[in-house]
């Protein structure tokens, strides 16, 4: 007996210490990478991430779109240059899928490697920003995607190109990039016509990114004497402050003595 138990304590002391040094060498947390830990969102494991991971790069790299109608949470926010617009159902996903999901998104998407993927309490990001992915109703599903379009402007304008195009019951409204590169704007007041000179036209403003992640949108702003012209695309509405319906934008005028007025853009 005794030497039965000099054989058994050295095994039991050599499973336990096996055991302490596989929990030691184990990840803490959902983490999936440097930059992602999954319990940001409330998520306590990997392994939901990794299937849907699995399923989007296979379903993009197939052009599945029933699957991909699987992946997604309708109504699916789309970001673009001229404002956002959003796909209530799957058979709109499927008819604008090379749309939605052009090659620029694809590649995003499938050259992401899984453990450098990005995530913060607003969700989880593939590529700049390009697809954004949330934990929702217990599952993950693709929430919002900013069209390459819209990235573009950020980068280094080209003389010409129109950002942005509206009209708010008074006014018709182009911003363009001018030619020393920064944004102009213009306005006509109803009922002038765009072939008269504009009755306001102001150069030389300022173009940022407003928001975080899938609500991201463009803003332009102007300056003249002491008059302050913003015009914003479409973000993320409060339920408080929802846009009208075919609203695109909106415009924001404020003065030293004035005041500030709001008016939706169309």
């Amino acid at each position: 007996m005794k030497i039965r138990r000099l054989l058994i304590a050295p095994t039991l002391y050599l499973a336990g210490l096996l055991m302490m040094l596989t929990v030691a060498a184990s990840p803490q947390g959902p983490r999936i990478g440097e930059n992602c830990d999954l319990a940001v969102l409330g998520v306590t494991e990997t392994k939901g991430f990794v299937a849907f991971d699995r399923e989007l790069r296979s379903a993009l790299s197939r052009h599945d779109t029933a699957v991909m109608a699987q992946l997604v949470r309708y109504p699916l926010r789309i970001n673009t240059y001229r404002g956002s617009y959003h796909l209530e159902d799957a058979a709109s996903l499927q008819s604008r899928f090379e749309e939605v999901f052009p090659l620029a998104i694809r590649q995003a998407v499938l050259d992401q490697r899984r453990e450098t993927i990005n995530c913060n309490y607003r969700g989880i990001m593939y590529g700049n920003g390009d697809v954004w992915v949330n934990w929702m109703d217990q599952r993950y599903a693709i929430e919002a995607i900013n069209l390459p379009e819209f990235r573009g402007l950020l980068k280094a304008p080209t003389t010409g190109r129109v950002d942005f195009a509206c009209q708010t019951d008074k006014h018709r409204i182009i911003v363009d990039v001018g030619s020393g590169g920064a944004p102009r704007y213009r306005a006509w007041d109803k009922p002038h016509l765009h072939t008269e000179v504009p009755d306001t036209e102001i150069t030389n403003g300022k173009r940022e990114a407003e928001g975080f992640g899938p609500c991201v949108h463009p803003m332009w702003t102007f300056t003249s004497g002491t008059t302050k012209f913003v015009v914003e695309a479409l973000g993320c509405s409060p339920d408080s402050n929802q846009p009208p319906k075919g609203a695109v934008g909106r415009l924001d005028v404020s003065t030293a003595d004035k005041g500030e007025a709001s008016s939706w853009c169309f």
